[in-house]
C-alpha cells in the first residue's frame, strides 16, 4: 500500500461489491455452491471483448442488491474496506433505478444507502465519502426518462446529506448523448453539478457533447485522443478526466496498459484523476492502477501525487470540505 493519501473520484457501488461479502449473501440468499463460479461472474476473464461483455458482469451484483439490509450491509462494507485501503476521500457512485426490482422505490434506495454511508463513516480512521446518483442509459432514452427524472429531484432532495452530484452511466451509444440534453438541462436548473461518462465505448463526439451540456467532468474520456479539437477543448476548459485504465483494458476501450492514452493526456496538460472504476468487476484497486501507471506507462510518484491533489480539487464536495480535505493531504495527517 503507498504510503500517502489516495482519492478515488470513480467508483461504482455495484461494480466494487467486497468480494467476501457478495460470496456469502450469494451462499446463503441464492443457494450458490461453486465460488470459483461465482467469481466468474463477478469478474472479467478471457470472455470479455466489449463494454457490453464488461456490463454483463453487473447481472449478478444487482441481484444481490434489491433488499434493504443487503443495500446497507454492502455499502458498509464497502465504505470500510476503501477505509482499510488507506483513502482520504471517495465519491461512490450507484442507479438507484438498479435496486427497484424487489419493491423498493428510489427514494427508499438512496436513503438507505444516505444512513449506510453514515453509520460507516463513524467507524472511519481517515476516510470521508460522498455519493453521485446515476441516471441511467438502458436503450432508448425514452425508456427511462422518467425514472432518470426522478433520480435528478432525488439528488436535490439529499444534495445536503452526503449528495453531490449525478451522472449518466450504462450502455454508451444505446441511445444519442443528445437526446439526454433535456435532462441535463434540468439538473442546472435544479442547481446539480454532473459528471458525465462519454467517450468510452463510444467516440470524441460524445465528450464534446458531453461538455456542451456543462459536465464539470468526463468519466473515462479514453477517446478523446483521437479528436485534436476534443483535446484542446479539455485543457481549455479544464474539464477533469475519471481515467480508469483497467476497466478500459477490460472493456477492450484500448488493447493494453501500453496503448492508453493517459499519459499523453497528462503531458498534453489535460487534468487526470486515477480511479478504479469497479474494483471487484476489474480486481482491481487504486494501489493496483498506480503499479500499472508506474511499471508500463511512464508516471512517476510525482505524477500519482499530482493526479490525486487534483482529485480533489476537482471533487464535488462542498468547498469547506474541500479545504478541510486538501489541508489532510498535505500534511499527512487526518483530525
Amino acid at each position: 500500500m503507498l504510503d500517502y493519501k489516495k482519492v478515488d473520484l470513480h467508483l461504482h457501488f455495484d461494480g466494487s461489491l467486497p468480494i467476501e461479502w457478495a460470496w456469502e449473501t450469494a451462499q446463503k440468499e441464492l443457494g450458490l455452491t461453486d465460488k470459483e463460479a461465482f467469481i466468474k461472474s463477478m469478474q472479467v476473464d478471457e470472455d470479455t471483448h466489449s463494454l457490453y461483455d464488461y456490463l454483463a458482469r453487473f447481472d449478478m451484483p444487482l441481484k444481490l442488491l434489491q433488499s434493504e439490509d443487503n443495500l446497507y450491509e454492502a455499502m458498509k462494507a464497502l465504505i470500510l474496506e476503501l477505509d482499510q485501503q488507506g483513502l482520504l476521500y471517495a465519491e461512490i457512485r450507484f442507479a438507484p433505478q438498479q435496486h427497484i426490482k424487489q419493491g423498493l422505490s428510489q427514494k427508499q434506495v438512496v436513503d438507505i444507502l444516505c444512513q449506510a454511508r453514515e453509520d460507516a463513516l463513524r467507524e472511519c480512521t481517515q476516510l470521508h465519502v460522498n455519493f453521485i446518483l446515476c441516471m441511467m442509459i438502458l436503450g432508448e432514452e425514452k425508456l427511462t426518462h422518467e425514472l432518470n427524472e426522478e433520480t435528478l429531484y432525488l439528488a436535490k432532495e439529499y444534495q445536503n446529506r452526503g449528495v453531490v452530484a449525478v451522472d449518466l452511466a450504462g450502455a454508451e451509444g444505446m441511445a444519442p448523448m443528445e437526446d439526454f440534453r433535456e435532462l441535463f438541462m434540468k439538473a442546472k436548473e435544479l442547481g446539480l453539478v454532473y459528471t458525465i461518462h462519454a467517450g468510452e465505448s463510444y467516440g470524441p463526439m460524445n465528450i464534446e457533447k458531453a461538455l456542451s451540456f456543462g459536465a464539470l467532468r468526463i468519466g473515462h474520456g479514453t477517446s478523446a485522443i483521437q479528436d485534436e479539437k476534443v483535446m484542446e477543448l479539455l485543457k481549455e476548459k479544464k474539464v477533469p478526466l475519471e481515467v480508469c485504465i483497467t476497466s478500459n483494458v477490460h472493456s477492450e476501450a484500448v488493447n493494453d496498459y501500453e496503448a492508453h492514452p493517459i499519459k499523453s493526456y497528462l503531458d498534453r496538460g489535460i487534468l487526470i484523476c486515477v480511479c478504479t472504476d469497479n474494483m471487484t468487476i476489474s480486481d482491481t484497486n487504486l494501489d493496483k492502477e498506480y503499479d500499472i501507471l508506474l511499471q508500463k506507462l511512464g508516471f512517476t510518484m510525482e505524477d500519482l501525487i499530482a493526479c490525486n491533489q487534483r482529485a480533489l480539487e476537482s471533487s464535488f464536495a462542498s468547498e469547506e470540505e474541500k479545504q478541510k480535505l486538501l489541508t489532510a493531504f498535505r500534511s499527512g495527517s487526518w483530525n
